[in-house]
């Protein structure tokens, strides 16, 4: 919450940590009954889920205390977004729009093993430690549509259901799905599934049950596919 920010009176909210790190909390013994003491160099912050509505982008306005109106509805904006210090914030005027889904506690300087034990998502994840946790990157969906080269002969795209809603694949996976569609689709002996390649996992797609299976993850995390018609 900042009583005097750059777009007025409002909670901010960052999708860089780096700029919120500027702000973050730092942890002290006394006030961390219900978490583990700090240690040093420790700062926390949290990871929140934003509803941001309908938003409008603004320059900086120190006078803002509500959304502006959107002039074609007559109606209040939900948030306003801009940019700042290499991030692009969101802010809300209301109570009741975020969830503070984790608290993050971290530190800075060098690799502390004590603290951070896995170099890597990828290594925690096979740790028996962690093996109830997902790790699976959640790509953004600012811009889930895909570019006009990722677009199939059917003219649409495949789609995965994400945490955060559906995705488009890259072009290189969009034509090994599409063409595995198209295979199965003629000759019902053809393989329904194929093997593609993300960020950090191997997936394999089943274009006949629809799912998405993460081959490499302990969990075998499965997600729902789809293929947008335009």
């Amino acid at each position: 919450f900042a009583a005097q920010g750059l777009w007025g009176r409002g909670i901010y909210f960052a999708d860089k940590a780096s700029y919120s790190k500027k702000y973050s909390h730092t942890p002290v013994k006394s006030q961390t009954s219900d978490r583990p003491a700090p240690k040093k160099a420790e700062l926390e912050m949290f990871l929140s889920r934003l509803l941001v509505g309908k938003e409008v982008k603004l320059n900086q306005n120190q006078a803002l205390a509500v959304p502006p109106i959107d002039s074609r509805t007559g109606l209040k904006y939900n948030s306003v977004t801009g940019n700042t210090a290499g991030s692009q914030v969101w802010i809300v005027y209301e109570n009741g729009r975020a969830y503070p889904e984790y608290l993050v506690r971290y530190y800075v300087g060098s690799r502390d093993e004590s603290r951070s034990p896995y170099l890597s998502k990828k290594e925690a994840s096979k740790s028996k430690r962690w093996s109830s946790c997902s790790f699976e990157l959640d790509v953004p969906t600012s811009n889930p549509q895909p570019s006009a080269s990722q677009l199939t002969a059917r003219q649409g795209f495949w789609e995965y259901l994400s945490e955060s809603g559906w995705v488009a694949y890259d072009a290189a996976n969009q034509a090994l799905i599409e063409r595995t569609f198209q295979d199965f689709s003629v000759t019902a002996t053809s393989p329904s599934i194929v093997v593609i390649k993300g960020p950090e996992w191997k997936y394999e797609v089943d274009v006949a049950s629809m799912k998405q299976k993460n081959i490499q993850h302990s969990l075998s995390t499965e997600r729902e596919i789809r293929f947008h018609s335009n």
